[in-house]
């Protein structure tokens, strides 16, 4: 063949810049077609072309590999940047969330929802799909009369019609007025049988926080000053469903926490895989406080976290 570097070229300029198939390129030339696979690999091994990885993409790759090698971690994804709004960064990390949790349907059974505003917008990002045989089961309480659209009751529902799955409801709120009252609702049938459905799900999304600066408390009016000023004096800097953490990840009780209503530390501990979403700042502590615990499997985070980790 006359001028073979000549034609490596030919050849790898209409594969990779005007996107020919290889029998097209054999049309064209008049060559057989192992001889345009043989000389495009030859092109990649004499350099003759070089493919590259954006640097962004190649880093934030790189970035979640480290993570999920120093934390044991089976997935972990990354969203946006420090440039983003505080919105489009929790739509982004909801958006990551739902094509997650679609790739993963076709092989469980039941998915446990907590609650918060991360949480809310994974479901809005979900996409209708048709698993009727899957089970989505709320995993705190949620009767409330302001921001019903953070409760897990209402994200449930709301998903289960994405899904066209069944969905069950935690009939209890999601904090109680004292702790006569979250005894009298623990040991129900109604709420012992639902805590029981969400420390057997097969994958339970939670958001974690920290509940001195937590949106959702602030929407829902859960945390008065009192409670504030002994969540400070306990060193509180995170919390996980019905959980709230120091930073060394130890479970601390309050007078809030212990009113609280949903599954503890321990029943987390029980659930097969456990996914965390969190973004913003003030929940970098919160996810270090987390991680200490090493019950989480898969973490989805925005870039400032993951810078911290």
């Amino acid at each position: 063949m006359k001028n073979k570097l000549k034609t490596k070229v030919q050849i790898a300029y209409y594969y990779y810049k005007e996107g020919l198939t290889q029998a097209q390129i054999s049309d064209k030339l008049g060559i057989s077609r192992p001889t345009v696979s043989n000389m495009l690999k030859e092109a990649l091994e004499e350099k003759i072309v070089k493919i590259t990885i954006q640097d962004k993409h190649l880093i934030n790759y790189k970035q979640q590999e480290h993570i999920a090698c120093k934390y044991n971690l089976q997935t972990v994804l990354i969203a946006g940047s420090n440039n983003k709004s505080e919105d489009s960064i929790k739509t982004e990390i909801g958006s990551l969330c739902a094509e997650y949790v679609k790739s993963r349907l076709d092989h469980i059974n039941s998915l446990g929802v907590g609650w918060g505003s991360t949480i809310h917008k994974f479901v809005q990002e979900a996409d209708y799909l048709n698993y009727p045989n899957l089970s989505i089961v709320p995993l705190m309480g949620g009767v409330s009369l302001s921001a019903i659209q953070l409760h897990s009751n209402h994200l449930v529902f709301t998903l289960g019609q994405k899904y066209n799955s069944n969905s069950s409801l935690f009939y209890a709120p999601a904090i109680a007025e004292n702790r006569e009252t979250k005894k009298v609702l623990n040991n129900s049938e109604i709420v012992k049988t639902i805590l029981a459905k969400a420390r057997e799900v097969d994958l339970a999304i939670i958001g974690i926080g920290n509940p001195q600066k937590s949106i959702t408390y602030r929407k829902m009016g859960y945390v008065t000053e009192n409670e504030n000023n002994d969540m400070k004096k306990n060193n509180i800097i995170g919390d996980i469903l019905a959980t709230f953490l120091n930073e060394k990840g130890e479970s601390v009780k309050t007078d809030l926490s212990n009113r609280m209503i949903g599954p503890t530390l321990s029943d987390i501990k029980q659930m097969k895989e456990v996914l965390i979403l969190a973004s913003g700042k003030e929940k970098i502590e919160s996810v270090k406080a987390v991680l200490k615990l090493g019950i989480i499997n898969h973490l989805i985070i925005d870039q400032e976290i993951a810078d911290s980790l």
